[in-house]
């Protein structure tokens, strides 16, 4: 399933007939079975018990109650037997939309542009739409069959009323609807509480994961943070939970004295119908089935109806936004393998302007170099100088900024997504851990396809030596007992496999190495240079020593290249760089 067109509520009714024909066909089957029921089970009260009085007086054969007893008894026996039967119908539609919308709801998420991933409006619809998307659309159909079949029954009575008490009926049919409308109105002022408070609730959750997660426990215990933390958390619950509290307990007071002012109402209108008993114009039997079915009808008037009519107010909202995280942007052919071979020549910035979404500060400002095949490049310079929004900007994270970036000539943004993937290959400061195989953790660096000896070559060029009781066969993380995890230094040896073994010809490394001491950074920096010969390699590094490998050094200052060379010409120089050098080799000596 794709989400091309805008999710409507009546496409999310339809929703339920496409992706599981069966147990919708039959839930609607059972639906209007009990909406039979309903009305059929008051005049065949009234018929038993109009009956049964008849026989008490001598009015007629006992045998005549059987009938009705037997219809009775089978409306107990389906009532009693279809609520489990459409429970389960509930459960199948659920796993089957789940497993229908997982892939595409999946699939979107990763095609989106990198900016929203970076920013706190698009994380908190992201924490919305999926809490349970899945149960929320199955929901719908549900929601509304049970309110049509609720509505039915009402209406139902009403008719029985109107027919035998018309006062009664009206009154029933007059003060439904300003419960339907405090219900409906309440269901989105609950909505707009959710989303007002998202993103108190997320950062309640991530603090909460920080309390007991298993990648924190040495320093909550070392540091002894919880406490201050544990505020933090209550902070940021008591916000959200103490609106929501207010929002509901608000719609609920409202809800509940509408119901109980139809309840009175009604019972004043079953007093009026006194008097049709006593000369005879209304059956006892039909007045007490009546006054049994309309007592309860009002309970679930009061109670279920509100309820539906406010789940109708947030599945809208919901669908808003879903819609909303349909149509954010998507980086185009965002899930395209890279192409199998990429020849660079050259890449150049030419007066680049850029700035975050959202900011007005220049992280980028008329940033203009060149950098050619073959060649090791080093980009240097103090925190917010603009290096790793640099890379960010090569790989096609961004596009938002001016100027010009040239790959082999021809504008960036121009080449196709395989081909961009195909010629850059990065390691983060802050890569990713993924709970797969050590092989097939090196595998994602060549996903078109890496050998066992490409794996075992790119593993031990990266000082890879973990030990293993599987090999490379290896299960890591922590989502297991069984796995293995690694050191911090040991996962950076991995990411680096990872580079070695993509064939892309540009490797960007960006801080890849801060787990590492000096002296095996030097080391695997060094390895690097080696069997980096033949490809471009660009470091982002405030380990200076490592930069001495570089051909070209690119000190930036505030988005511009305050001075490039290599490491003598820039020690020579006596600028940026030699002072940023000379500090950090006086904390060595």
């Amino acid at each position: 399933m794709h989400f091309s067109k805008k999710l409507t509520y009546p496409r999310a009714l339809v929703l339920p007939f496409l992706i599981t024909p069966v147990e919708s066909l039959l839930q609607l089957l059972s639906n209007i079975i009990s909406l039979g029921i309903a009305p059929l089970g008051v005049l065949v009260t009234a018929y038993f018990i109009d009956t049964a009085l008849a026989v008490v007086s001598g009015g007629g054969s006992p045998y005549r109650i059987i009938l009705p007893l037997v219809i009775i008894g089978g409306f107990s026996v389906y009532g009693y037997m279809s609520w489990p039967l459409i429970e389960i119908l509930n459960k199948r539609r659920e796993i089957k939309t789940r497993l229908a919308l997982r892939s595409p709801l999946i699939e979107k998420r990763a095609k989106l542009e990198y900016k929203h991933v970076e920013n706190s409006d698009t994380l908190d619809l992201l924490k919305r739409v999926w809490d349970n998307p899945e149960r929320q659309l199955s929901g719908i159909f549900d929601n509304l069959l049970q309110f049509v079949l609720l509505l039915g029954t009402v209406v139902s009575y009403a008719v029985i009323l109107l027919i035998n008490a018309p006062i009664s009926g009206v009154i029933l049919i007059v003060f439904t609807i300003p419960v339907l409308y405090i219900a409906s109105k309440g269901g989105r002022e609950r909505y707009n509480a959710r989303r007002h408070t998202t993103t108190a609730q997320r950062m309640s959750q991530t603090i909460s994961w920080f309390l007991v997660a298993r990648d924190t426990a040495a320093e909550r215990n070392m540091f002894g943070y919880s406490e201050y933390l544990g505020k933090k958390f209550e902070h940021y619950y008591e916000q959200f939970r103490t609106y929501c509290v207010r929002i509901n307990a608000k719609w609920f007071a409202k809800a509940r004295a509408s119901s109980i002012l139809l309840g009175l109402l009604s019972a004043i209108g079953l007093f009026i119908m006194a008097p049709a008993v006593a000369d005879g114009s209304l059956t006892v039997g039909l007045f007490i089935a009546l006054q049994v079915a309309l007592f309860g009808i009002i309970g679930r008037i009061g109670g279920a109806m509100p309820r539906h009519f406010e789940s109708f107010a947030l599945q809208v909202e919901f669908l808003k936004d879903l819609n909303r995280f349909t149509e954010l942007s998507e980086v185009p052919d965002a899930e395209v393998l890279p192409d199998d071979s990429f020849e660079f020549e050259s890449l150049e910035f030419k007066n680049v302007t850029f700035s975050y979404p959202g900011t007005q500060k220049l992280v980028l400002n008329g940033l203009t170099l060149k950098m050619e095949k073959g060649k090791h490049y080093a980009f240097v310079g103090e925190n917010g100088a603009g290096k790793t929004t640099l890379i960010k900007l090569i790989t096609r994270l961004y596009n938002n900024y001016t100027g010009l970036i040239l790959l082999n000539g021809r504008p960036l943004q121009d080449w196709p997504m395989s081909r961009v993937k195909a010629c850059f290959c990065a390691v983060f400061q802050d890569f990713a851990r993924y709970d797969i195989t050590v092989s097939e953790n090196v595998c994602i660096g060549k996903i078109n396809g890496a050998t066992p000896d490409e794996v075992d070559n790119a593993l031990s060029l990266a000082g890879f030596n973990a030990e293993l009781p599987d090999g490379k066969d290896t299960l890591l993380g922590k989502t297991h007992d069984a796995n293995i995890d690694l050191s911090g230094g040991q996962w950076q040896r991995l990411a680096f496999a990872r580079a070695i073994a993509s064939p892309a010809p540009v490797k960007i490394l960006d801080e890849p190495t801060a787990a590492l001491d000096p002296v095996a950074e030097s080391q695997v920096y060094a390895q690097f240079e080696k069997i980096s010969r033949g490809f471009t390699t660009i470091y982002i590094s405030h380990r200076l020593a490592s930069a001495k490998l570089a051909d070209t050094i690119f000190v930036l200052n505030e988005g511009k290249v305050a001075e490039y060379g290599n490491h003598d010409t820039l020690m020579e120089r006596g600028g940026m760089y030699a002072e940023m050098f000379t500090s950090q080799q006086s904390w060595y000596e």
